[in-house]
């Protein structure tokens, strides 16, 4: 079974990632230029992630197919690319820089190792045969495996939470449209909101404010409905194993 980091790594990964959004909010200058650049290289950064999730099978299985017969770490390939992505658009040098030098260098590689070595105790030498054959992050020019069942399906999509984590990104795009907006408005004044009130409820502002917020809220609200009104039905407990038989005791 998998060590208690690997419950919590996910975890710690979506947190700094959310940290590095803010930031870029708070810092970035984004310009039409910059989105359409940015939006390029995010869209192939969650359609490599999308693919992905729909064939992982988590650690149960050893994935060998769809993405993973090109390179072993699809998830982080897709994520490079959107976290670069969202540098580009927010149009900041400094943060992208402490960025890909402290997540990349010092938690993503080093946890990298750690999965291989975990995922080599559990599938042994069919998982050090695709060690030997596919990269760990340059995708190959060519699969390194022969196309095999197990490719993308709806229960993987479902099971990994990847539909929420696609409105997420696209709605965040949204966000940094109407900070352009923002700036524009205010002559170029990224420090200052007050030309919030007027882009979030009138013409292009408001749509993509307001879309992106819906976004956002969009899993939450969903999770909220389906506890409230379709809630799973709790698993019986298992019925106590029955007390051996006792044998009599007799008068001495």
């Amino acid at each position: 079974m998998p060590d208690r980091r690997s419950f919590q790594f996910p975890k710690m990964r979506t947190l700094l990632r959310r940290l590095l959004i803010v930031a870029l909010f708070v810092v970035g200058d984004p310009t039409p230029h910059s989105l359409l650049a940015g939006t390029i290289l995010i869209f192939f950064g969650q359609l490599l992630h999308f693919v992905a999730a729909g064939t992982l099978v988590k650690t149960e299985v050893l994935t060998i197919a769809g993405p993973y017969r090109w390179v072993r770490n699809p998830f982080y390939v897709s994520n490079l690319l959107t976290d670069a992505g969202f540098c580009v658009i927010a149009w900041n040098p400094w943060v992208p820089i402490a960025w890909f030098v402290g997540f990349y260098g010092f938690v993503l590689y080093p946890r990298t190792l750690s999965e291989e070595a975990e995922l080599l105790r559990i599938h042994g030498r069919a998982y050090q045969d695709y060690l030997d054959k596919v990269p760990r992050y340059i995708p190959s020019i060519f699969p390194r495996y022969p196309h095999v069942r197990g490719g993308l399906n709806r229960d993987a999509l479902v099971r990994n939470r990847e539909i929420p984590r696609q409105l997420r990104h696209w709605a965040f795009i949204l966000l940094f449209v109407t900070k352009d907006l923002i700036i524009a408005a205010q002559g170029g004044d990224r420090w200052s909101l007050r030309a919030f009130p007027d882009v979030a409820l009138h013409g292009l502002g408001a749509a993509c404010f307001w879309t992106g917020v819906a976004m956002v809220l969009a899993p939450w609200f969903a999770r909220v409905v389906r506890k409230l009104f379709f809630p799973k039905p709790k698993k019986a407990a298992p019925a106590p194993p029955a007390a051996a038989p006792q044998p009599e005791k007799t008068a001495p």
